[in-house]
């Protein structure tokens, strides 16, 4: 299924702040993102760049200059798709977020890791975004820790809702994504889990867009129909990059 979600608000409009506390799981994620978690590092990269990496243009019409290679797989993930090219900020974030669950979660199965980008960004077959090293596309944590070797579909039998939590709370925490996209019932399950951790409200609707309805144009995390298997995380355009 091709993949081209709309912008749906201009950049300046989705830049919503999430505090980081209020998207940490009680007792749990907190240590994603305090001083006893893994610390951000640079990104490690299984083919270092040439030069600086510089997301050009949208993620529906752009390129990646001197893309940094995912390794096939790292602490809390593997890769499961040949797109496995970004920017380094992307790589660092998304590196730093599964080695925060594995510290968590020390013998848990690691997430699935899809598309990125091309090693020169542009089109990639069967997405209309993933053009300029600002997309990933993870896979969620099923239940009883049971091993994925691919994306599945999920639903209130089979989802691990505290350990991708974990996991998507930690990138949201980082301050760096513009939008997640996933199946509208999933949204749910998420919203229920916050709701039951206390977070106020208020951070529930800049977080979600649950209950407002799948159409609504509010929220970092909309819907998206093909993603009841996996989510599709965008980050911002970093600072020195010419993206947008």
């Amino acid at each position: 299924m091709v993949f081209a979600p709309d912008e749906p608000d201009s950049p300046d409009r989705a830049r919503t702040s999430v505090d980081a506390d209020a998207v940490e799981t009680p007792h749990r994620a907190k240590a994603a993102t305090d001083s006893r978690g893994p610390k951000m590092q640079p990104a490690r990269c299984a083919a270092p760049p040439t030069g600086p990496t510089r997301s050009i243009g949208a993620a529906t019409d752009g390129r990646l200059d001197h893309g940094c290679l995912l390794p096939a797989k790292g602490a809390g993930y593997v890769r499961r798709n040949s797109a496995g090219w970004a920017t380094e900020e992307t790589v660092a974030l998304l590196q730093w977020a599964t080695r925060a669950v594995a510290t968590l979660y020390p013998r848990t199965a690691p997430v699935v890791i899809g598309a990125l980008s091309k090693r020169n960004g542009g089109k990639l077959r069967g997405h209309g975004s993933h053009q300029s090293g600002r997309d990933i596309d993870i896979g969620y944590f099923a239940s009883d820790n049971r091993r994925l070797s691919q994306f599945r579909p999920m639903h209130a039998g089979n989802l691990d809702v505290v350990k991708t939590w974990a996991l998507l709370g930690a990138l949201l925490s980082s301050g760096q994504v513009q939008y997640m996209f996933m199946d509208y019932e999933l949204q749910v399950r998420f919203h229920r889990h916050l709701e039951r951790e206390g977070v106020p409200q208020p951070t529930l609707d800049r977080i979600f867009q649950f209950p407002a309805g799948r159409t609504a144009r509010r929220g970092i995390i909309r819907h998206a129909s093909g993603h009841a298997d996996h989510v599709h995380v965008r980050l911002r355009c970093p600072p020195h990059d010419r993206c947008r």
